[in-house]
């Protein structure tokens, strides 16, 4: 005689807002979002771009500000390429766990809890060389005013020669009358889902779910707004902050930007 097995019923977490769907998920953020190999030789091409213009040689030590840097395997990672680095994220437990492996690495790293827009009230005018804001962490900054002083605070923080590193997802490439599905990001245990739909004013709006291994969920109980920035919307603030025009890149092997690029880098 069989019996069928009792049925589980999935479970489905729903958050309020997007830092808590990042704590919830920590545990699985670095299957999701692996270190990026180009990204770092990217960051050492710049870092040796600006040494070359100190005025003393050997060059001394290049100081990094990290924005959003997430549970800090970048920043550790950068740390052993001749800079002195500083991460912030405005997620405590992600910058708990930075502080863990900092330690357990034995690296010189400084990882504080701070929000963007606290950066030019919190930190020292003309202290970095290299600015990096990466892994789309820009467009979390909805408010238009708000990323217009991110551009002007970040312009104060760097030191003569210093550059601003901005990469985003490539919103050129968006059609915005419609929903856009992100590509899926997924590991042996979880996948990520998700999607960008438009709004009224203008605004545009974020779903994301984490799917466990045993069907359950965890979600947003409803959609976030971020502010998309194609390339002429981060000239325009870069202008408006002093900036010079950017260089622009496709990807971290510095391939030339086009529409279809997979990702939008502007260095400033």
């Amino acid at each position: 005689m069989f019996y069928n097995e009792p049925k589980v019923e999935k479970k489905q977490i729903l958050l309020e807002n997007i830092q808590d769907f990042y704590s919830e998920i920590l545990e699985y953020y670095d299957e999701l979002f692996p270190l990026n190999e180009n990204a770092l030789n990217f960051i050492e091409v710049i870092n040796k771009e600006i040494c070359k213009n100190f005025s003393t040689q050997p060059a001394p030590l290049s100081r990094y500000l990290g924005i959003g840097c997430a549970t800090g395997t970048f920043e550790n990672k950068l740390d052993s390429i001749h800079l002195d680095i500083t991460g912030i994220d405005k997620n405590p437990l992600m910058i708990e766990t930075a502080m863990r492996r900092m330690k357990r690495s034995g690296t010189t790293s400084r990882f504080f809890e701070m929000s963007t827009i606290d950066i030019g009230r919190f930190l020292q005018k003309d202290s970095f060389h290299i600015i990096a804001c990466i892994d789309n962490t820009l467009p979390y900054i909805s408010d238009p005013t708000l990323m217009k002083k991110f551009f002007h605070d970040t312009k104060k923080l760097l030191a003569p020669g210093g550059r601003l590193i901005i990469q985003t997802h490539n919103f050129d490439s968006f059609d915005y009358s419609r929903p856009i599905t992100l590509p899926e990001k997924s590991s042996i245990r979880v996948r990520l889902m998700r999607s960008y739909s438009p709004g009224e004013n203008n605004q545009t709006f974020m779903k994301a779910e984490l799917e466990l291994g045993n069907g359950n969920t965890i979600g947003l109980s409803h959609p976030i707004v971020i502010q998309p920035t194609p390339i002429a919307y981060l000239i325009e603030l870069g202008k408006d902050a002093g900036f010079s025009t950017p260089q622009l890149y496709g990807d971290f092997k510095r391939s030339q930007w086009t529409i279809k690029s997979p990702m939008t880098i502007a260095v400033f």
